[in-house]
């Protein structure tokens, strides 16, 4: 078993955003989390999502964010939680830092990679929530299917045919995500 790194949140903030070989970093109740690349498909998916997001939402209500976006879900200086968004989605209006979103996403996008453990997920899904996140989908490409958690029903399913309803006033067939 390897063995747990931990780190304040100002030792987290130290760290470069990339490594040279493309790891990145998250911070879990103060848990070091590295995470290797995700892959091509990986990237063109959230391509996807963020283009299908951004050409059907309310862009007077809403901003779409890529590029593992950090959101400072707990601050807690000795046992911080930051968590990098695949896609994130904001009401227009929401500050704008240069650094750390301080809160979460109204809506957390994650594409789980080979390397995402359900464990991992599911920590992660509960963070979001628990940081005030209204929605959290997760996508998996092998089956092509969308999962949405929220804050007051049980997780809902989608298969590619399926369509849904989302807090962000749109329906939308689950299957267009993975359309590359």
């Amino acid at each position: 078993m390897a063995a747990r790194t931990t780190l304040s949140l100002d030792q987290f903030l130290a760290l470069p955003e990339r490594e040279e070989d493309g790891t990145t970093y998250e911070l879990s109740d103060g848990e070091l989390i590295r995470l290797s690349p995700p892959g091509y498909r990986h990237a063109l998916i959230i391509t996807n999502i963020a283009t299908l997001l951004r050409t059907r939402l309310d862009r007077a209500r809403f901003v779409v964010a890529t590029g593992d976006a950090g959101f400072l879900l707990k601050p807690k200086p000795e046992a911080a939680t930051v968590r990098g968004a695949d896609v994130a989605v904001n009401r227009r209006g929401t500050p704008v830092p240069a650094g750390l979103f301080p809160g979460s996403p109204f809506v957390a996008i994650e594409v789980v990679s080979p390397s995402n453990t359900p464990e991992y997920m599911d920590r992660k899904i509960k963070q979001y929530l628990a940081a005030g996140s209204e929605e959290v989908w997760i996508l998996y490409p092998d089956t092509l299917e969308v999962h949405v958690y929220s804050q007051d029903q049980q997780p809902l399913m989608f298969r590619e045919d399926d369509e849904f309803e989302s807090v962000l006033g749109c329906r939308f067939r689950a299957g267009d995500f993975f359309e590359i």
